[in-house]
């Protein structure tokens, strides 16, 4: 029998990316932009190691659409972390890596979204802003080759929550995970 996984979900993050621009901020300040896609698939193979780790990190496939090198470039390795402590206690980040190919070459995407509750109403900007770099290599060391801020719009959200499902467990881990999820939210920003 197959492996089923605990949850499964796809998310779709677009926007611009100005090239050779290291700052992953507002792009359209930085000349030339191309519009980038990722289209991830995540994978938690087991709720409970998942809810368990600190880092909250699962699997992340897929594919990136980018048009200077092409329009579909699978994504051969990956992670997404959700809800990872940082260096300030009243933040958590939401990171996704993938790393592909394109002619020979590596390329590795970095993305992250800060969550805290700054003054004024920031949980929806928070929670669908990736601010993102692209890099030529194995990792984020490598010479950035574009930097801009990739977004989900509502409905890339309704399509995310369309798409969750838990083959391995049935219903009771998705409202497992929709607690943990809406828990952290609750106790970042209430």
């Amino acid at each position: 029998m197959p492996f089923a996984p605990d949850l499964l979900f796809h998310e779709t993050l677009c926007g611009p990316m100005a090239l050779g621009n290291r700052d992953a901020g507002p792009p359209a300040r930085h000349g030339r932009t191309t519009r980038l896609s990722l289209h991830a698939t995540i994978r938690i193979d087991s709720l409970e190691d998942f809810l368990l780790d600190p880092e909250h990190v699962a699997w992340l496939g897929g594919h990136l659409s980018f048009p200077p090198l092409s329009k579909y470039l699978p994504i051969h390795e990956g992670h997404f972390q959700l809800f990872s402590p940082s260096d300030d206690p009243l933040m958590r980040l939401m990171h996704y890596d993938a790393r592909f190919e394109h002619e020979e070459r590596t390329y590795f995407l970095s993305g992250t979204k800060f969550l805290r509750d700054d003054p004024g109403p920031d949980l929806w900007m928070d929670t669908t802003r990736l601010l993102t770099t692209l890099h030529e290599g194995h990792d984020e060391r490598g010479p950035v080759v574009a930097a801009g801020v990739l977004s989900v719009g509502v409905r890339e959200l309704l399509r995310l929550m369309a798409s969750m499902r838990s083959p391995g467990s049935g219903p009771q881990a998705l409202v497992r995970f929709g607690r943990f999820f809406l828990g952290n939210l609750w106790e970042l920003y209430a």
